[in-house]
């Protein structure tokens, strides 16, 4: 079993891969495994357990990543780093995921904090936790896996509250150029999701396609 963790990464029409591939090259050891595979999968959930799946057969950690992001020299480095000072802290570790300019919440580093230190929010050289992340670019350990829905949109959030661990964002970041994956039509996007958050999640149901 690797103790490095392997990148995974599941692609459709892969408009960006090559240049996320270069970025991995550049910034990424060499040792680790980049594992891609092509979306087979009805839904942005399916694809994703898929690969995961096949990935922990022979590696206890990985990185779930987007087919169009792009790492920097600091990526890879930074984002292990507060994964190693999590692991000593929380027992009952989740996500640990990087930021990014094209994400919700605590995750966009438009949300940052405080006075600019260095062009960055001082809010950006801490680990924040979060209740929900969206994996752009995010470790997880085998033993706090569990599916993703087969659904595209609120995946992360069905997820995330079925790990029943605590998620945190990495002072790590990618550029996301967005809306690949899944698109960018929202509400076709909230429309094919919601027989499944309604039958199946209610709370949430109520929490975001509650009728005025």
């Amino acid at each position: 079993m690797s103790e490095q963790p392997a990148i995974v990464i599941c692609t459709t029409n892969a408009r960006c891969l090559e240049v996320m591939q270069s970025s991995i090259a550049a910034y990424v050891p060499r040792k680790v495994e980049v594992i891609i595979f092509r979306n087979v999968g009805g839904s942005f959930g399916e694809a994703y357990n898929f690969g995961v799946r096949n990935a922990f057969i022979t590696h206890s950690e990985v990185v779930v990543c987007n087919d169009d992001i792009v790492f920097t020299p600091t990526t890879w480095l930074t984002l292990l780093a507060d994964v190693a000072l999590l692991k000593e802290a929380v027992a009952d570790l989740g996500y640990v995921a990087a930021r990014s300019d094209y994400a919700r919440g605590a995750q966009n580093i438009r949300c940052g904090s405080g006075r600019l230190d260095f062009l960055r929010f001082e809010s950006e050289r801490s680990i924040i936790e979060t209740p929900v992340i969206a994996p752009i670019c995010a470790w997880i350990h085998r033993n706090s896996w569990v599916d993703f829905a087969p659904i595209n949109w609120f995946s992360d959030d069905v997820q995330c509250a079925d790990m029943k661990r605590r998620h945190f964002v990495s002072r790590a970041y990618v550029h996301h150029v967005g809306s690949q994956t899944c698109g960018n039509d929202a509400a076709k996007c909230m429309a094919d999701a919601e027989p499944w958050i309604k039958a199946n999640r209610p709370a949430l149901h109520a929490q975001h396609f509650a009728r005025v």
